[in-house]
């Protein structure tokens, strides 16, 4: 059901740290999984946040992760609620990502 042979670049993955910088707070992200469903057609994204938050992503088209200025709302809402950002950042914004520990897909 799955194609497991997919990976996203390094530029890509911090594209999605940059999405979910927009509106949470967390110094580390681990990229666990990236993979496409072959029956749907939509790629999926796993990624922990701070070695608690396990969550991912799912988007139809994998160019979307060429595009940096995107913004993710991660969900169940109340699970995430605490590393919320009191002030959002605008996805024309530029964000910052230096202080966030990043593990890649397949390191």
């Amino acid at each position: 059901m799955f194609e497991n042979k997919l990976t996203l670049t390094k530029t890509q993955q911090d594209n999605v740290v940059k999405w979910i910088a927009r509106n949470y707070d967390f110094n580390k992200i681990k990229f666990n999984k990236f993979n496409k469903d072959k029956k749907t057609g939509s790629y999926h994204l796993l990624f922990e946040l701070d070695d608690e938050y396990h969550t991912g992503l799912t988007t139809r088209e994998i160019d979307e992760f060429n595009d940096e200025e995107k913004s993710v709302v991660l969900g169940p809402i109340e699970k995430f609620r605490a590393i919320e950002k009191n002030h959002v950042i605008a996805e024309k914004e530029n964000v910052s990502i230096d202080n966030i520990q990043v593990q890649y897909l397949g390191e």
